[in-house]
């Protein structure tokens, strides 16, 4: 084999060979550097706040989601007043007793309790004892869920009595945020 026929016969993929190492040195020597340059800038401006990157950026918040947040918080400076008063832990037990009451649920027995805090955050807990009939309760929790408050079921005991009537106890708690607290 001659070198003029080794030359027409690896000639296109010395070619292709040598485009290809020109053409990566000029993206290495021209476009490298200002994609490392536009990366850096992107990370500066996100650590300002600015979200230029789509996949960084966060959705808004529903108007629903805000208004439920808003609607079960309290301002950190009204929250060790109320904490310390008793008021919330007695306000839930009036709100769950009235709720109670409308579903013809008797409360025999009813108790505040106390009001726990966070930074970030308070929860007050009650206890009542209950007696009605099972639909009635589950009908009275259900309609706990649908008020909008941040309501959690610590304990439930049902135990029957005659007549087809039941005997609950339910502890709950109800959780309250708030609002203007220190920054994350």
């Amino acid at each position: 084999m001659s070198a003029r026929s080794a030359v027409l016969r690896y000639g296109p993929a010395l070619a292709a060979l040598l485009i290809g190492a020109s053409l990566w040195v000029f993206h290495t020597t021209s476009f490298a550097p200002l994609a490392s340059n536009y990366r850096s800038l992107l990370l500066q401006a996100g650590e300002m706040g600015a979200t230029l990157d789509p996949r960084l950026a966060v959705a808004p918040l529903p108007p629903r989601v805000i208004e439920l947040f808003h609607e079960n918080s309290v301002a950190i400076a009204d929250a060790d007043r109320l904490a310390q008063s008793g008021f919330l832990a007695t306000d839930l037990v009036r709100r769950v007793s009235e709720t109670a009451t409308e579903r013809a649920i008797t409360v025999t027995s009813s108790q505040p309790g106390a009001a726990t805090q966070s930074a970030t955050a308070m929860e007050v807990r009650a206890r009542l004892e209950l007696q009605g009939r099972y639909e009635q309760i589950v009908k009275l929790l259900d309609d706990l869920s649908r008020e909008g408050a941040l309501y959690r079921v610590d304990e439930l005991l049902i135990e029957p009595l005659p007549g087809g009537r039941v005997s609950a106890e339910l502890i709950l708690t109800r959780r309250l945020l708030k609002r203007g607290g220190p920054a994350r």
